[in-house]
């Protein structure tokens, strides 16, 4: 069963936050390197933002982000 990881890619002074869907951390770090998997949010977070965010699953087409990330472009 999957499960929804929070994740995000940190470019230095900020990042891009994401939900994806995946059987396990493994299989997002192996198909993205330059996301950090996070088990829980950052404690100064608060609730509402995370649950704006958009939620991919592992296995679908790959945004443009994403695809960029593979790429080395990120």
């Amino acid at each position: 069963m999957r499960s929804r990881f929070l994740t995000v890619y940190d470019y230095g002074t900020g990042g891009v936050w994401q939900y994806i869907t995946a059987d396990s951390i493994e299989q997002i770090t192996t198909k993205y390197p330059k996301l950090t998997v996070l088990i829980e949010p950052p404690a100064w977070w608060s609730e509402r933002p995370i649950q704006n965010l958009r939620t991919y699953d592992i296995d679908a087409e790959p945004t443009d982000f994403l695809k960029s990330l593979v790429e080395g472009n990120g």
